[in-house]
């Protein structure tokens, strides 16, 4: 029996410290579910990385998934990697049918948690990656009301706010580790 309470333990420990926290709030947490990123997986629209966003308070929020706007730096050896193999083109609609914003925006409840895809990587290049080196992202990123209503949803979010929801305002400062 203790044989089997060992086993759930470690799988425990080993699914908690393979998580990442990656914004600077603690009433409201964000971590990604893979301790490491890989360029190809983040080229597979197949394959979103997900994050587990635990609410702490007694507020409902609002997060836009396409609203964290910051930076995302390669380093290479601790050495800023400036040259890019390709840029990665990047695309946004405006979304101002009502129906678009509910089905786009998360909303979490309080003292809940989900697990769902948001785009906080933000990577702009693709980037060769030597397997004898090691590499890091730098990731610097922001969401707020302005961000969260850059692509429309301005009335809806202003309707949620009048029931009572708020916009998430965090920070992300994160270094999460690249692999080939």
């Amino acid at each position: 029996m203790k044989k089997i309470y060992l086993f759930f333990g470690i799988l425990l420990y080993g699914i908690y410290f393979s998580q990442v926290k990656i914004n600077n709030r603690n009433d409201i947490e964000i971590y990604l579910m893979d301790p490491e990123v890989s360029m190809e997986r983040y080229l597979d629209a197949k394959r979103p990385y997900q994050y587990k966003i635990i609410n702490h308070t007694n507020d409902d929020y609002i997060i836009d998934p396409q609203g964290f706007r910051g930076k995302t730096d390669l380093y290479e050896c601790n050495q800023l990697y400036t040259i890019p193999e390709k840029i990665i083109p990047e695309g946004y609609y405006d979304r101002d049918d009502p129906e678009d914003c509910q089905q786009d925006l998360i909303i979490v409840k309080k003292q809940s948690s989900i697990i769902t895809s948001l785009y906080i990587l933000n990577i702009s290049f693709f980037y060769n990656i030597d397997a004898t080196k090691s590499y890091y992202l730098k990731i610097r990123s922001k969401h707020n009301k302005n961000t969260a209503t850059i692509l429309g949803c301005s009335n809806y979010i202003n309707n949620l706010e009048k029931q009572g929801y708020k916009i998430l305002d965090d920070t992300i400062d994160a270094k999460l580790w690249l692999v080939p």
